[in-house]
C-alpha cells in the first residue's frame, strides 16, 4: 500500500498487472493525482503527465490538453510503448477504489479487449447514456468507448497514437477509433462490473485551460471531423456477459436485458436527464443495430 494513502488496500490484485499495465493521468501537478491512483503505484505502474506551469523533477510536463500531452509523453519516452501490454488513460476527475480499478484491469486482460472503459456510476456527469452502468451486465461488447478513461492494448495504441498529435481534446476521435481494432465487434467493451464516477461537468475545466492558451476545442473538433470525415456514431451493444454469468448476442435478449437495467438505474441518475422517452430511444436504437 502506498504510504501517502493510508487505508486504501488492494485485496484482489491480479499479479499479472504490475508488469503489463501502465496507467497515465494528465494532472495539473503530481500532488493532485487522484488518491486511488497513488494507491495503485507500486502495484501497477502509474505515471503523471503534468499540464500546469509548475515544473517537477521526474514528471513529464506538457502545456496543453490531455491527448496532445499523451502523444508528447510517448514522443519523449517511446521505449514505454514496447514495455507494457496495456495502457490506461483515466481523467483526473475519475473517482473509484484501488480494488475496483484492479478488477477492471484484470477483467480486460482476461478477455483480451483491445479497447475498453469502465462504465460510469449513475451519479456521474456523462455525455452518452450508453456509458452509464447497466446493472444487468458484467460487461457489454460495443461499438463505442469514449475519451474519458479508455484502456488500450499495445497493438491498438500503436495504431491510434498518431491521431493524437496536436489534439488537445481529440473530440470526435472516439467516434471512429474502434475501427482500428482487429476485432471491433468482439474486443471493444464497456465494463459494467467496475463502474467509476466522473465528478466534474464535462469539458468546462478543459475549455477554460485551453482558452488561456488561445486554443479553441470547438475549432479543433470541427477540423478533426473534417480531416477524417468522421460522422456521429450511435453506441450499440453487440453481445455481453450478464451478471449471472450467461453470455448473449441475441438481439431481442440484449434489448430486454438493457431495458431492465435502464429501468433500475432511472431514478439513480442525478447529473443528466433519464426519462422514459430516453429509455425508449435507447432500446429502439439497439433494436436497429446492424452487424457492424
Amino acid at each position: 500500500m502506498n504510504r501517502e494513502t493510508p487505508g486504501l488496500a488492494i485485496h484482489n490484485l491480479d499479479p499479472r498487472l504490475q508488469m503489463t499495465v501502465l496507467v497515465i493521468c494528465r494532472v495539473e501537478h503530481s500532488r493532485k493525482a487522484p488518491t486511488w491512483m497513488k494507491a495503485l503505484n507500486g502495484f501497477i505502474t502509474f505515471s503523471c503527465s503534468a499540464y500546469g506551469t509548475e515544473l517537477e523533477a521526474g514528471v513529464h510536463h506538457f502545456r496543453g490538453g490531455k491527448w496532445a500531452g499523451i502523444y508528447d509523453f510517448f514522443r519523449q519516452q517511446p521505449e514505454l510503448l514496447q514495455t507494457y501490454d496495456y495502457f490506461w488513460f483515466p481523467d483526473d476527475d475519475i473517482e473509484t477504489t484501488p480494488d475496483t480499478a484492479s478488477s477492471f484491469l484484470s477483467l480486460c486482460l482476461k478477455e483480451g479487449f483491445e479497447l475498453a472503459q469502465p462504465a460510469l456510476t449513475p451519479e456521474s456527469y456523462f455525455a452518452y447514456r450508453e456509458t452509464i452502468e447497466n446493472p444487468r451486465f458484467h460487461f457489454r461488447r460495443t461499438n463505442f468507448v469514449e475519451l474519458m478513461m479508455p484502456l488500450m492494448r499495445q497493438d491498438f495504441l500503436l495504431k491510434v497514437l498518431p491521431l493524437f498529435e496536436g489534439k488537445h481534446a481529440a473530440l470526435g476521435i472516439d467516434w471512429m477509433w474502434q475501427r482500428a481494432a482487429a476485432k471491433p465487434c468482439q474486443n471493444v467493451a464497456i465494463i459494467d462490473a467496475s463502474p467509476m464516477s466522473h465528478t466534474r461537468p464535462r469539458n468546462q475545466l478543459l475549455a477554460t485551460k485551453m482558452n488561456d492558451q488561445n486554443i479553441s476545442i470547438s475549432e479543433e473538433r470541427a477540423q478533426t471531423l473534417k480531416r477524417y470525415d468522421i460522422r456521429p456514431i450511435t453506441p450499440r451493444t453487440y453481445s455481453g456477459q450478464l451478471k449471472n454469468g450467461a453470455y448473449t448476442q441475441n438481439k431481442l435478449r440484449l434489448a430486454a436485458e438493457l431495458l431492465l437495467g435502464y429501468i433500475i438505474i432511472k431514478k439513480k441518475v442525478t447529473n443528466g436527464d433519464w426519462t422514459a422517452k430516453h429509455i425508449a430511444q435507447l432500446i429502439l436504437r439497439q433494436l436497429k443495430r446492424t452487424a457492424h
